[in-house]
């Protein structure tokens, strides 16, 4: 990652100043202004120097340049201008304005001209005249460039490479968060202002670009995001290490996020009331920048000192912006080019890993949760499943069986119910203890399950007494199978001098015309039944 963003980096260079080399001339040398103040007389200035001409409270200035017949290919002109309106003379006459020359709410906007010039016989004097709402911004102007249309084209095209590489990451990192943000729960205030960023980043790059006159023009507007944009970015950007620190850490950084929101509304309170604010305040901002982002990095590093991942990764972007938008406030009072390029949207690169680490240490957080939660269900359906089973005989328990069948009975599919009861088990346990009487329950339990098919459920309804659900079973297929226990039973030697004996009441679910209290009587019917009859038998409803 940092190989590929030292080489669009490096790229970026040799655009910028690359173009430089194979760039027309500026029109003329000998520029000569004036202005309201100038006492009616025409005075030079040095293009070159970035500077306006224009000093004091003027609100209009006139421009004038040599102009010698032109190459007929190379007769179109390139300007741009800041918070201005323009008027364009050539011996005379108007050839192109925009803009009106009064006060306007929010200015004049920023914008670039393309002007095609008339053929020329002779040499003559181009003449511009401008216009601002407020003094400071006017002689506020790049290029003045003459070549072909196809090449100022180009040119126009060429200052966007900044934001042209930059933009489709910043939309792109801005939809991973937002999937994110729609299909995950976790962390979803973080990762929405991690959104509002990107978005805010978007714009912005966007505002910035050339190409957005063609698709909008509207310099008021664009200007304004511009500008103010520029105040919100270190307010969401800080928004998210707000999220990521920990509660110690926080509140330096809940300073900064509330100093920059202050500072924003006051540059847009003079900017609403007329002043430029959002102009006249980036001086103020940059300086707090420097500041209160140092306080920042601190808690961060602090933070990353404690093992915080999401501190880490976040750190490197964090300082890279910055870094970049302290260049860029440099840039605009020390000029370099002729046109004014922000660094600031190359740092979506470092954002890059921010974001995919993020998401990876969260989708790791979440794993590890479900996991836990996994855990969990496993440990409750182990302490559910004791609960319904009984310790001693290893049966699903009373309770567990009411459940089952009332589950059964909703499911209305053919089913037979054997009871079981042990013959006289009273006088077992009376004459060989409880520790036999166990022992005996346990071994029919077992003597039992070795007997069923897998379908088939078997529980302790209480004391000696059992119950077997036989799904799919008619009548007579269970009372079959409650002989087949009767004759195992009776053959078994459970006690050394004493036979133990079971007898068995067999009933069958009749559908709609039967309930889950008449099923249960008839079963408990058929096993009385047995019992007066001499027990060790089977008895059917």
């Amino acid at each position: 990652m940092r190989r590929f963003c030292a080489a669009v980096l490096c790229l970026f260079v040799v655009l910028v100043f690359g173009s430089a080399v194979t760039r027309a001339a500026v029109i003329g040398s000998d520029w000569q202004y004036l202005t309201s103040e100038s006492q009616g007389k025409w005075r030079y200035f040095d293009i070159h120097s970035f500077r306006s001409p224009a000093l004091g409270n003027a609100h209009e200035i006139w421009l004038e340049v040599p102009l010698s017949p032109l190459n007929p290919q190379e007769n179109t002109l390139l300007f741009a201008t800041s918070g201005q309106a323009v008027e364009v003379f050539v011996e005379g006459s108007k050839i192109y304005e925009d803009g009106d020359f009064a006060p306007r709410f929010l200015g004049h906007g920023n914008k670039w001209h393309l002007v095609e010039l008339p053929p020329l016989t002779h040499d003559t004097m181009l003449l511009f005249h401008f216009y601002a709402d407020y003094p400071h911004q006017l002689g506020v102007f790049n290029n003045f460039i003459l070549d072909t249309n196809e090449a100022q084209a180009r040119r126009i095209f060429a200052t966007d490479f900044a934001y042209v590489v930059t933009l489709p990451v910043a939309v792109l990192l801005g939809m991973i968060t937002l999937m994110y943000i729609l299909h995950r729960s976790a962390w979803r205030r973080m990762n929405c202002k991690l959104l509002v960023f990107m978005l805010m980043m978007t714009v912005w790059t966007v505002s910035l670009s050339n190409v957005k006159q063609l698709l909008w023009d509207v310099p008021v507007v664009w200007r304004f995001l511009e500008n103010f944009l520029c105040y919100l970015l270190p307010v969401a950007a800080n928004a998210i290490v707000v999220e990521i620190l920990e509660e110690d850490l926080r509140p330096a950084v809940r300073w900064s996020v509330w100093i920059y929101a202050l500072l924003a509304a006051v540059v847009l309170t003079a900017e609403l009331l007329g002043y430029d604010g959002l102009v006249l305040g980036k001086q103020l901002f940059y300086g707090t920048l420097l500041v209160l982002q140092s306080i920042v990095f601190r808690s961060m590093w602090e933070s990353v000192r404690r093992g915080n991942e999401y501190a880490k990764y976040a750190l490197f972007p964090m300082v890279v912006l910055a870094t970049l938008g302290l260049v860029d406030g440099f840039l605009l009072y020390k000029r370099f080019w002729h046109w004014h390029i922000y660094l600031l949207p190359m740092g979506i690169y470092a954002c890059v890993a921010f974001v995919v680490c993020m998401i990876r240490e969260q989708i790791l957080h979440e794993q590890e949760l479900e996991a836990h939660a996994e855990d969990l269900m496993g440990e409750i359906a182990a302490a559910m499943k004791r609960a319904e089973m009984d310790e001693l005989t290893g049966c699903r328990n009373r309770g567990a069986f009411e459940d089952f069948i009332r589950q059964q009975i909703e499911r209305r599919k053919d089913f037979s119910l054997i009871m079981l009861d042990i013959d006289y088990f009273k006088d077992i346990n009376d004459t060989y203890g409880h520790e036999a009487g166990d022992q005996v329950l346990r071994q029919f339990s077992e003597l039992v399950r070795q007997t069923l098919g897998e379908d088939q459920e078997f529980f302790r309804w209480g004391g000696e007494e059992f119950v077997i659900y036989c799904p799919a079973f008619s009548i007579v297929n269970a009372g079959d199978l409650a002989e087949k226990i009767r004759l195992l039973v009776a053959g078994y030697k459970f006690l050394p001098q004493h036979q133990v004996t079971v007898s068995a009441g067999v009933a069958q679910w009749h559908h709609e015309s039967d309930s889950q209290v008449g099923i249960f009587r008839r079963m408990d019917d058929a096993l009385y039944n047995a019992k007066c009859n001499g027990r060790n038998q089977i008895s059917l409803e």
